[in-house]
């Protein structure tokens, strides 16, 4: 292997900053701002809708952003720009959100975060392939990944200090890494002397013009035309289980501080602690849990992940109606985090290996990420609006009912393990890595 090829670690760990950044404050976020909507609103469904606004205004700007990304051109390079404007823009607005005086100004501060941070989330997930090469992006990923998992078990962690620091302090300090994190990255990182970008750069001069990303996949109509078309319904079955465990787990997490002051009795800081103890069992066991599908195979091994999510919402629910100390609630909360481990790492996988050519694996990972954002829009208004119905105290219950539907739904998922020969899975492997 030449020296340029070699895999650099500690480079893609500096790269996951950007990320990093991103996911710190959004765990906080998604712990105290529940809590900060419960001050001016009883429904629910309102709370959920609200919470859901990050995801509606991502799903608009984000793919617009990263196209315009890979047009751009500066000294900086095609990405960095963006987080140069995005990181302390969201920085700044998410230290404003606390010193919201009305519910409209709440709802102004929570609008400009979010755009903020969908202004850059696109080219901070495309660093990464810009510096690493193909053969190497899987453990890139897993870097990225890794980094963004520690920003969100310390996003949440913070929600323990509440009752020391105030809100603000909290706020404040999650901005400043927010910033540290930039300025890391672009004293490490220089974009323009990327693999990526330099050969994009070397063949613009030969042909004096701009390259542009052609569309090689078709539209997201016709993509779930031709999979609802398919005689065999793995494929459509697979991507509506995965839209049901994403409404129950986004429709928990959006409300789960909010249970945890009004139902557990416990502070708005330990409430907000709540996702940190799913979190860490997450990133312990993500990694060993993914040996596991090769013994019993990946529906397998999702399905026993669904029935874990069932059964600790349903152990939870009763644990929430006798009010349990933090100690004996932290037992179901983990193992959903090891639950999640199974679910999450395989999902993707079983969606690729239902592609039927090579040339399909990017229409098929665009529908992955089309039903699991429409479920994080849809998941909080929903489970939200059966919690108004029902009562806060049945919120676990509520989620549970989808994942419920999830296995379910898995039941007839009929492919999706290794069927391929040597050669079509590393063609197979090969393209996926270049996505």
């Amino acid at each position: 292997m030449s020296e340029k090829s070699k895999f650099n670690a500690g480079q893609t760990l500096t790269i996951g900053l950007a990320f990093f950044a991103s996911e710190i404050s959004w765990a906080l976020y998604n712990a105290q701002i529940p809590l900060l909507l419960g001050t001016y609103l009883t429904s629910f469904f309102i709370i959920g809708l609200l919470m859901a606004l990050d995801n509606m205004i991502g799903v608009i700007i984000q793919p617009i952003m990263g196209a315009i990304s890979d047009n751009t051109r500066t000294k900086f390079g095609r990405r960095m720009p963006y987080l140069i404007i995005g990181i302390p823009l969201g920085a700044l607005f998410f230290s404003l959100i606390p010193t919201q005086t009305s519910l409209l100004t709440l709802i102004f501060f929570m609008f400009l975060f979010g755009t903020s941070m969908g202004f850059y989330r696109a080219q901070a997930v495309s660093i990464m392939p810009d510096f690493v090469r193909p053969e190497n992006r899987s453990k890139g990923n897993a870097i990225i990944n890794l980094m963004g998992g520690f920003g969100v078990a310390i996003g949440y962690g913070m929600s323990i200090l509440l009752g020391l620091l105030g809100l603000q302090m909290l706020f404040l300090i999650i901005s400043f890494i927010m910033v540290i994190a930039l300025l890391v990255l672009l004293w490490r990182i220089k974009e323009k002397d990327s693999y990526s970008y330099q050969l994009i750069l070397e063949m613009e001069t030969k042909e004096g013009k701009k390259i542009k990303k052609e569309k090689t996949t078709p539209g997201l109509i016709e993509s779930i035309k031709d999979i609802a078309g398919e005689e065999d319904k793995s494929t459509l079955f697979i991507l509506l289980a995965i839209f049901c465990w994403f409404i129950g787990y986004q429709g928990i997490v959006a409300l789960i501080s909010i249970y945890g002051v009004q139902v557990l009795g416990y502070s708005p800081g330990l409430a907000g602690f709540l996702p940190f103890i799913v979190t860490v069992p997450l990133l312990l066991t993500i990694y060993p849990l993914s040996y596991l599908p090769g013994k019993i195979g990946r529906r397998t091994t999702i399905k026993i992940g669904v029935i874990l999510w069932t059964v600790m919402l349903v152990v939870g629910f009763f644990m929430g109606l006798a009010k349990v100390d933090l100690i004996i609630m932290a037992i179901p909360l983990a193992l959903l985090g090891v639950g999640w481990a199974m679910i999450n790492t395989n999902s993707i996988v079983i969606v690729w290996e239902l592609a039927p050519t090579e040339k399909k694996i990017g229409t098929y990972t665009g529908l992955y990420y089309f039903f699991s954002y429409m479920a994080a829009i849809l998941g909080p208004m929903i489970v939200g609006g059966l919690t108004d119905l029902l009562g806060i105290p049945f919120l676990l219950l509520n989620g549970a009912i989808f994942f419920v539907l999830a296995f379910i739904m898995m039941l007839f998922v009929k492919r999706g393990e290794v069927e391929l020969t040597p050669e079509e899975k590393l063609a197979r492997q090969k393209t996926i890595q270049e996505l």
